[in-house]
């Protein structure tokens, strides 16, 4: 996105302008620290002259990239577990890296816009504040995250439970 930015002479403060969003929020997009949802980075290509699909495109290897590395950082915490459990961990260690990704998006998300929004049916009807869906999202993604980390401290030989923790709360 900066690459395409550049090339069409905008600043991040015109870009954030033309895509509606604050230029905070699309700094955090521009450098990984943020996902967008799929109506912002519409409303980004829109703005850069491109398909959503080619700013998609780049974002889930961005993604990817994050989520690689927290991978790394799961396996060095749950390295001792028992070979013979490896099978089962390794699918929760990827899941688990998959939704650490997400929930520091969704966090970052909800940070910048707030927990809730105005919503209505329609035009008529008079807006009220309604909790944004990805704020339900978070929820459920961060239970299920809880659940798979649980899950591998179990498989975890007992002296080994205690230190994992540290490096999880610490991580």
């Amino acid at each position: 996105m900066k690459r395409l930015r550049n090339e069409h002479k905008l600043t991040q403060k015109e870009l954030a302008e033309s895509a509606n969003i604050s230029e905070s929020y699309y700094r955090k997009i521009e450098t990984g620290n943020n996902s967008p949802s799929i109506e912002t980075l519409n409303n980004i290509a829109k703005a850069l002259d491109v398909s959503l699909l080619y700013l998609i495109n780049d974002r889930i290897e961005e993604m990817e990239n994050r989520s690689e590395i927290e991978e790394l950082r799961l396996r060095e915490i749950f390295k001792n577990i028992p070979k013979e459990q490896l099978d089962i961990a390794e699918g929760l260690i990827i899941q688990a890296a998959r939704l650490r990704i997400l929930l520091d998006d969704n966090w970052k998300d909800i940070l910048e816009n707030g927990e809730y929004e105005r919503f209505s049916q329609s035009k008529d009807q008079i807006p009220y504040d309604r909790k944004r869906p990805i704020v339900e999202n978070y929820d459920n993604r961060d239970k299920t995250y809880k659940d798979i980390i649980k899950q591998l401290t179990e498989l975890l030989p007992k002296e080994a439970k205690s230190s994992a923790r540290e490096n999880l709360l610490g991580g």
